[in-house]
């Protein structure tokens, strides 16, 4: 890659973040007020908005090969129906035959709900969607709160992570890290 041809690519990530963070905070922003429903019935308890990292064990490469993530994010709750709680931490463990061009996934994600309370949640979560433009890997997912605050609720992630290192899919280590912005949702049928 030519010199000139680096700093268009790095803006054009930049503007790509920028973009996806702001369209994260605008559906948290335009969420409906907590205990009001959304589209599918539900009422929603939590919307939350923030950014998340995650590593992959082996790295992502163009092979699709088994591999474990490690997910750690951190947001805003904005729209919360337990005033206390305005802000939360989560971590996950999932795995799935993935590449750097597909592939779902599904774990276990552990919620710590801040603010003035500390509670915990506990979900089991599958992608429902995975997709890879121009090498982002896009992911919503959802499942069941099992355990903890919230118990019983439906939790939906929809996480960004920025493909800055899209080259490194082409080597034998392939992309271990990437990071970018998440929303998470807590509602209830």
């Amino acid at each position: 890659m030519t010199t000139a041809a680096r700093p268009h690519r790095t803006r054009r990530t930049r503007r790509i973040a920028a973009t996806l963070a702001l369209t994260a905070a605008a559906l948290v922003q335009t969420a409906q007020p907590a205990g009001a429903h959304d589209d599918h019935g539900r009422s929603v308890l939590m919307a939350c908005a923030g950014t998340v990292a995650a590593s992959y064990a082996p790295g992502l490469t163009y092979v699709p090969r088994d591999t474990s993530i490690n997910s750690r994010a951190v947001v805003g709750c904005p729209v919360s129906s337990d005033p206390s709680v305005s802000s939360a931490t989560f971590g996950g463990e999932s795995s799935g035959t993935l590449s750097c061009l597909l592939g779902p996934a599904s774990g276990t994600l552990t919620l710590h709900w801040g603010g003035h309370a500390k509670k915990t949640s506990t979900a089991h979560i599958s992608s429902v969607a995975a997709v890879r433009p121009n090498g982002n890997i896009v992911t919503v997912s959802t499942g069941s709160i099992t355990d903890g605050a919230f118990k019983g609720a439906t939790v939906i992630t929809e996480v960004t992570l920025l493909a800055s290192r899209q080259t490194a899919c082409l080597t034998p280590q392939g992309l271990t890290a990437a990071s970018g912005p998440t929303t998470v949702t807590v509602a209830r049928l």
